[in-house]
């Protein structure tokens, strides 16, 4: 199965990636997912020179992100306050309320879906 989100403002981009930030945070906060779950949705070290190339904030938050797991590893004590700091960073990088209303689109390939079940 392939899922494809089309978004074509920058600002969008950078508003939605925050935000599926924002949810990871929230996720391990509650024991949904572990911080190296997170990794393989958002906090991913392959992005990150790109994200702070394009996306200065964003993009710290997501190398921060990946630093997540030494943490709990090396300093549990600190999860919290690296979180926040996270958190505090992608509230800063939303910025929908500029320019002009975007849609997400995404796009379900089904074909694929079908072969997997």
């Amino acid at each position: 199965m392939k899922l494809e989100i089309k978004i074509d403002e920058k600002s969008y981009i950078e508003s939605y990636l925050s935000i599926v930030s924002l949810g990871a945070l929230e996720c391990i906060e509650k024991g949904i997912i572990s911080c190296e779950g997170a990794m393989k949705i958002i906090y991913f070290p392959g992005m990150i020179e790109k994200l702070e190339e394009l996306f200065p904030g964003l993009g710290e938050a997501i190398h921060l992100g990946t630093e997540l797991e030494d943490v709990v590893s090396i300093i549990p004590e600190k999860l919290k306050v690296s979180i926040e700091q996270i958190r505090a960073i992608n509230y800063t990088s939303i910025k929908l309320g500029e320019k002009r209303e975007q849609h997400v689109f995404y796009s379900l390939n089904e074909g694929e879906l079908s072969q997997m079940l």
